[in-house]
């Protein structure tokens, strides 16, 4: 029994613990949250993200505390810089959720609003009761009725997002990369989702896309783990939420997958539906749309320049930069082609989805449909594949900034630690050489001493009387 007990392994290395912790601590953080919301709403919002960073240290990470501490504090700071300039019902949609936080007095009365409506409308049901049973009794617990209290609510969501993404590439993530290599791909991808400003913003408003990603992220680790039941009922209420989640959650799955195959006849089919429900126009409009994923918002437009749009544009331009370094890691190195292939045929795929989407949005409202016509706000739409773009980012820099190997008079390659053996032997070869050459000269020696010897004993035989010789001859 005591082998047993001396034998099992400590807390901090057991899943099962690990999730409990979690679990208590977010429900602790809750109720100091609530009690100093009651006192004061600002005060609130300070002490949250302050309770935040133990749970933040809680999660699984790399062991990489610099990347860590860097991606947290920019995270908090973009934050702070977003509720402080930026306004929660920034359009009819955040309006729209944030009156049922005041229609409905009782979290009851919502629920059975709710119930009835996702039952009798289940294949066409609204968004606003479907994302309600998320945020409601967020809103109800807390007994306010403040839209700022949403930036608590998508925070928490923004930073398990960050977490997930990460755990999916440890455990699921075989494409081709080195040991260091795989040391700058995580730092990267997590300081880039963290300080990313889309994601920043997306958070800050009251709206659906940072739920959106983090239930497709859900989705995508039940499904990678097998939890099929969890994984189905998960999809269904994502699906309600967002009728083509399911385009990112196989886009996330065939991508850890490295299943090629089904990810293009994914994306044969969807050009094919563009092409029979909006033709040519929709076609270049799903090629357009994927370049916009990267540049979004367009950084050659003058307005998109103003303080409000700045640190996105920013964004943009980085993107921009990175799928061209993308490309020449691309050419360069054909280990890292069928991850890039990969990425831009899921993207390419997710824009033939949004293609069709805003063709619905535009033909509905009776407008005019043409060349670069979206129909919907591209910063909120790329929110969910936002971390394909982010593992792009971070695989091209691991390539661009690996260790060079060494190359050898003939021009052949040499890894690094095998320079450091043959510098070792090229070390070792004097002193094996000096030792060589003494068992050498002692061995000579020998051979010398034996000849002088034998030469010694045979003019001695020499000297001897033939009487005696013939006698021991005779003998």
């Amino acid at each position: 029994m005591l082998e047993r007990k001396a034998n099992l392994p400590p807390a901090r290395d057991n899943p099962l613990v690990q999730t409990m912790l979690l679990w208590m601590y977010a429900v602790l953080l809750m109720l100091t949250t609530k009690w100093v919301y009651q006192w004061n709403l600002d005060v609130g919002l300070v002490f949250f993200f302050v309770l935040l960073l133990p749970f933040f240290v809680m999660l699984k990470w790399p062991n990489q505390p610099v990347v860590l501490y860097i991606g947290l504090m920019v995270l908090l700071i973009g934050k702070w810089i977003y509720a402080l300039t930026t306004d929660p019902l920034f359009g009819p949609d955040a309006r729209g959720y944030f009156r049922q936080v005041t229609f409905y007095p009782q979290l009851d009365d919502f629920i059975r609003y709710a119930t009835e409506h996702i039952t009798t409308n289940w294949l066409h049901s609204s968004a606003y009761p479907v994302f309600g049973l998320m945020y409601m009794p967020f809103y109800k617990f807390l007994d306010l009725a403040d839209p700022l209290v949403i930036i608590t609510f998508n925070s928490f969501l923004l930073v398990l997002c960050c977490n997930m993404t990460y755990r999916l590439n440890d455990k699921f993530f075989t494409y081709e990369l080195s040991e260091s290599g795989k040391r700058t791909y995580n730092a990267v991808l997590i300081i880039g989702l963290l300080a990313s400003p889309a994601l920043m913003y997306m958070s800050s408003v009251f709206g659906k896309d940072i739920t959106c990603a983090f239930l497709g992220l859900l989705c995508t680790q039940l499904l990678l783990n097998r939890r099929y039941l969890l994984f189905i009922i998960v999809l269904f209420y994502t699906s309600m939420l967002r009728d083509y989640s399911i385009v990112y959650i196989l886009s996330f799955y065939l991508l850890f997958r490295r299943n090629f195959k089904i990810a293009l006849c994914m994306l044969i089919g969807a050009l094919g539906v563009v092409f029979l429900k909006v033709g040519p126009t929709g076609l270049l409009n799903s090629f357009m749309l994927t370049v916009f994923l990267f540049i979004s918002p367009n950084p050659f437009k003058a307005l998109n320049w103003d303080m409000e749009f700045v640190m996105r544009t920013a964004e943009a331009v980085y993107m921009m930069i990175s799928f061209g370094l993308s490309m020449i890691v691309f050419l360069r190195n054909k280990e890292t082609r069928s991850f890039f292939a990969m990425c831009l045929i899921l993207l390419f795929t997710f824009g033939c989805t949004l293609v069709l989407v805003g063709f619905v949005t535009v033909t509905e409202r009776n407008l005019e449909y043409g060349v670069g016509t979206i129909g919907d706000n591209m910063v909120r739409k790329k929110v969910p594949v936002v971390p394909i773009l982010y593992m792009m980012n971070a695989y091209t820099l691991a390539w661009l900034f690996r260790p060079k190997a060494a190359h050898s008079k003939k021009g052949e390659a040499c890894h690094p630690r095998k320079r450091q053996i043959s510098s070792l032997q090229r070390i070792s070869e004097p002193a094996y050489g000096a030792v060589l050459d003494r068992s050498e000269a002692s061995a000579q020696e020998h051979v010398a001493r034996d000849r002088s010897a034998a030469g010694a004993l045979g003019a001695r035989n020499a000297l001897l009387p033939s009487q005696a010789v013939d006698s021991e001859v005779r003998r």
